[in-house]
């Protein structure tokens, strides 16, 4: 008579087996949380999986009872709901997030706010107040904030940098005024801080401290760009590393009367040197192996040949145009790279479809904790 096995007595080889077919991370939670010996496999196995995609997190703002936050999840197209761990996250709007489910919020009273989204850890921040410095932008992380050299870095009212430093006593940020051209976004690369201005060219900064220990960016050299004939229509421009360099990801909405949708241009640095006058964006037509997630925080990154659930490589999701539904939590409509040759036009990226109407409140892009 055959002997009948428990789920939780399965051997962990073939656990192991198992594991690796789960796709998504609220897949792979949902495995660890059968028992402590499939929870064992998990851990065991995690170096084996895919890397971990982006979840698209809205604030409690946007939550039913101003409570709760949303998690889109577009591996799996799943939605979760669930209360912030931190009280502190209630009533403030995502303006930041780092690798790691860690995030910066701000409420209407300007004062900023780093918890990890995930376990509700706070990290101890003096320069909470940003009322004198904050536009609406970004603010972008130099590494993660459990450690005390972690920098901040937002684009300031007058289009320039102001910092502050987590392990700093100084209770204000330090902002930096340059006469050059204005900042339209920034990036932490290679652990130096870039800035993208208007005209397309980029400033390198170095970041230094001044008397009181509070860190102080200085210009280090403008590069400047040639980019081809200038884009029309751009409507959104912005920074992120692409297969180890920078990139340069224009959203386009073509000319009012055409039949065109939105699409998105993508240019690769050409030459990475820091001499002025040698650089040249070069347009991609392909993301290769990639999706790229692209909004405030942006990342891209590697999906197999087969997809990973709903994610599909050389795709661009667009937190901006990427909505929660008020029916069923989420979307399905997503534009991949196509050739466009019937509105002769070149082959190029096109945006990520609209899962609601234009209006609707956005999320941010949030790389969760592996497991």
């Amino acid at each position: 008579m055959a002997t009948l096995v428990q789920w939780t007595d399965l051997p962990d080889d073939l656990l192991h087996v198992v594991y690796l077919k789960v796709g998504g991370l609220l897949h792979r939670l949902r495995f660890a949380a059968v028992s402590r010996s499939w929870r064992a496999a998990a851990i065991a196995s995690k170096h084996a999986v895919p890397p971990t995609l982006p979840w698209l997190l809205f604030s409690s703002l946007h939550g039913d009872d101003g409570k709760t936050m949303r998690l889109y999840c577009p591996e799996d197209g799943g939605v979760l709901h669930i209360r912030p761990k931190n009280e502190a996250l209630i009533g403030k709007r995502l303006v930041g997030a780092h690798d790691g489910g860690w995030g910066a919020a701000l409420g209407d009273d300007m004062q900023l706010v780093v918890v990890n989204l995930f376990s509700g850890v706070e990290v101890p921040l003096h320069a909470k107040n940003m009322r004198k410095v904050y536009t609406g932008a970004k603010i972008v992380f130099s590494e993660s904030p459990k450690s005390s050299e972690c920098i901040l870095a937002t684009i300031t009212p007058r289009r320039s940098v102001a910092l502050c430093k987590i392990g700093c006593r100084a209770d204000r940020w330090t902002a930096k005024i340059f006469s050059g051209p204005m900042l339209a976004d920034i990036i932490f690369y290679n652990g130096k801080l870039y800035g993208l201005t208007r005209s397309y060219n980029l400033i390198k900064f170095n970041i230094g401290l001044n008397k009181h220990g509070r860190p102080v960016a200085t210009i280090d050299v403008e590069l400047h760009i040639r980019i081809g004939s200038q884009p029309s229509f751009v409507c959104h421009k912005g920074i992120v590393e692409l297969h180890g360099r920078l990139a340069l990801v224009l959203r386009i909405n073509p000319s009012y009367g055409t039949k065109c949708e939105p699409f998105f241009k993508v240019f690769v640095l050409a030459d990475e040197s820091m001499t002025k006058y040698t650089h040249k964006w070069e347009q991609v037509t392909s993301l290769d192996d990639c999706a790229l997630f692209l909004g405030k925080m942006s990342k891209a990154v590697d999906v197999p040949a087969v997809g990973r659930g709903g994610v599909e490589r050389g795709h661009i999701y667009a937190d901006d145009m990427t909505y929660l539904t008020s029916l069923d939590g989420h979307g399905s409509c997503v534009y991949p790279m196509q050739d466009e040759s019937i509105y002769n036009v070149p082959r190029r990226i096109k945006s990520a479809g609209s899962y609601v109407a234009a209006g609707a409140p956005t999320g941010m892009w949030v790389l969760p904790p592996d497991i």
